[in-house]
């Protein structure tokens, strides 16, 4: 199953929307059940009842705010609001 989703993200700028959302986000790998690792959103945005499939694969452009802080990315104007004071 770990294997599988990770095929699914496994690409250069594949990045994710959590089940039906708007919101993209960068994909990073994180430690799952052992050793196993699985594609995770790096902001870190909880994923309530995590299952492969609540993770989306897209190739649009990241909008998550946190994201784009993270990767270097330019945040423009955004209607997202921030998760912690900056």
């Amino acid at each position: 199953m770990a294997a599988s989703t990770r095929a699914r993200f496994g690409d250069p700028g594949v990045h994710a929307i959590v089940r039906t959302g708007r919101t993209v986000h960068a994909v990073t790998l994180g430690e799952w059940v052992g050793e196993e690792e699985v594609p995770e959103l790096l902001c870190h945005t909880g994923v309530a009842g995590w299952s492969p499939a609540a993770l989306q694969p897209t190739r649009e452009p990241i909008t998550c705010a946190h994201c784009l802080r993270k990767t270097g990315g330019a945040a423009g104007p955004s209607s997202q609001l921030p998760l912690f004071g900056e």
